[in-house]
């Protein structure tokens, strides 16, 4: 399980939805998209850090990152 967390209005929210899109995987991952701006704890967090990826163990990849990137951190 993955976990994007974005906010509305946010370019570079969309251009990681759409890398992540973009992954060439033998099965897509299972994806969440978090609005952080319905959760105070996580909008005090990451207000100024969207995107950002978290996996189940809460490992985070922090924008900016490119294609090779996001491959490396899903399929680790």
């Amino acid at each position: 399980m993955y976990y994007l967390l974005t906010k509305s209005n946010c370019p570079l929210c969309t251009q990681a939805l759409q890398l992540l899109y973009a992954l060439d995987l033998d099965e897509p991952i299972d994806l969440n998209v978090v609005d952080i701006a319905a959760d105070a704890a996580l909008q005090e967090e990451y207000g100024w850090l969207v995107p950002v990826l978290k996996d189940s163990h809460d490992n985070e990849l922090r924008w900016p990152f490119d294609q090779s990137q996001l491959l490396e951190f899903v399929t680790a």
